[in-house]
């Protein structure tokens, strides 16, 4: 066996490029009432708790970062920070305004070139967005989708990074499962 194959067989990991994605947490709800910019709703103390959970569900699971990118929005921000805090040692981040609602997949695709270094990527965003992105990101075409919960997640696997062919995708997890990982 080659020392790449021993490698993946021993450690579990691979050289592929692991793209995982995120839907952030359970929000504040939009309300006519309070009139706040949906840009800044954030995360409800039961949406905080259960991303702790599902954070640690992953991490008892195997799943390693080396760099987590988010939406700006705070909802997602939180959402990040909190399963960023899982990992030890904790992962380096950043923002991408192609996470934003109506953000463009070439962009973010783009933006996560410029640092291809980073083999083990999360992202966090919104939907209908992220489901789009995973649909195409495996080959199932421009209009397919397949739509995640809030704080579901998936990883989706390149054998190089930006993309050439259709990634493989590896698991497909509702929040729900991942905390029974816990």
């Amino acid at each position: 066996m080659a020392n790449r194959e021993t490698d993946a067989v021993q450690t579990g990991r691979t050289n592929d490029y692991e793209l995982y994605i995120m839907r952030h947490g359970l929000a504040v709800t939009r309300s006519p009432s309070t009139l706040m910019d949906d840009a800044k709703r954030p995360l409800t103390p039961e949406g905080k708790e259960k991303m702790r959970e599902v954070a640690a569900g992953l991490v008892r699971a195997g799943m390693s970062v080396d760099w987590i990118v988010s939406s700006p929005l705070v909802r997602a921000v939180e959402t990040a920070e909190i399963v960023a805090d899982a990992f030890t040692p904790k992962p380096a981040y950043d923002f991408c305004d192609a996470l934003r609602p109506g953000g463009a997949p070439e962009a973010l695709i783009a933006f996560l070139a410029k640092r291809a270094n980073h083999r083990r990527v999360l992202v966090v965003g919104h939907e209908p967005d992220l489901g789009e992105l995973a649909a195409r990101l495996i080959g199932a075409g421009r209009n397919a989708n397949m739509p995640f919960k809030k704080g579901g997640c998936c990883q989706i696997t390149f054998s190089v990074f930006p993309p050439k062919a259709p990634g493989r995708l590896m698991w497909w997890l509702t929040p729900r499962v991942m905390r029974k990982l816990a």
